[in-house]
């Protein structure tokens, strides 16, 4: 694909401080030429990405209806707040045996839940043949890492989590195994089931499509923005 390139606004925005400046001479009219162009050029390719930006966006919002559609929101009283999960996989959740889950919270950020019976742990570790991802410490305080009949749920969230998430998408079709830590030592492992794969990697995939459309959404405002800006200062 092409890359686009987008001259910094505020670049811009110097050199039309001195377009301002009383131009005299042959080579203070090539240097307001030279200007004008800079920014016809800079809206050109601003539009440019709007546009890319724009069927990028068409496709986003259709890929996250469909893939929405497979998935269930849950109210229960028990919980904060309500969040989405895979309508094929509700009834297995909550977890109560060793395994792994996948949600959307209200942010519409993904919470990877993982559970190990026998004994404690407050972080896991994705390990594939070739890499490995490790989320953040979760320290056991009854809300996000508890232990009840024998069996500890401990939810993970931020970076880190989606790190794995990633690392198990990319990994549906090759051998994964999951890392219970205790405190950098490891408590249990599993090696994930096709199942139990796919959960979290269709979680996150709907997850990442939604991040990117709102990420794109931002930008077009930017651009739409500064390509007004730069118009403003073509016809000064």
């Amino acid at each position: 694909m092409r890359t686009i390139t987008v001259a910094p606004l505020l670049l811009l925005l110097i050199a039309g401080t001195a377009g301002c400046k009383k131009y005299s001479g042959e080579k203070a009219a090539q240097q307001r030429q030279e200007w004008l162009k800079s920014l016809d050029d800079s809206i050109s390719s601003l539009s440019a990405r709007k546009e890319a930006d724009s069927q990028r966006l068409e496709e986003l919002r259709s890929l996250i209806a469909d893939r929405l559609a497979a998935f269930t929101q849950v109210d229960n009283p028990r919980e904060v707040e309500p969040y989405y999960i895979l309508s094929r996989f509700r009834g297995s959740y909550p977890l109560s045996s060793t395994g792994i889950a996948a949600r959307i919270m209200r942010n519409e950020q993904p919470e990877l839940i993982a559970a190990l019976k026998g004994a404690r742990f407050n972080a896991v570790r994705a390990v594939s043949a070739s890499r490995t991802a490790t989320s953040a410490t979760v320290p056991a305080d009854q809300a996000l890492n508890f232990t009840s009949g024998g069996l500890t749920t401990v939810a993970f969230t931020g970076a880190e989590a989606d790190s794995i998430c990633m690392l198990i998408g990319e990994s549906k079709d090759a051998p994964l195994t999951l890392e219970y830590l205790q405190n950098g030592s490891v408590a249990g492992k599993i090696t994930l089931s096709p199942e139990q794969k796919a959960w979290v990697a269709d979680t996150w995939s709907l997850c990442a499509a939604n991040r990117e459309a709102h990420s794109l959404e931002k930008r077009q405002l930017s651009d739409s923005r500064k390509i007004e800006i730069l118009k403003v200062k073509l016809q000064e």
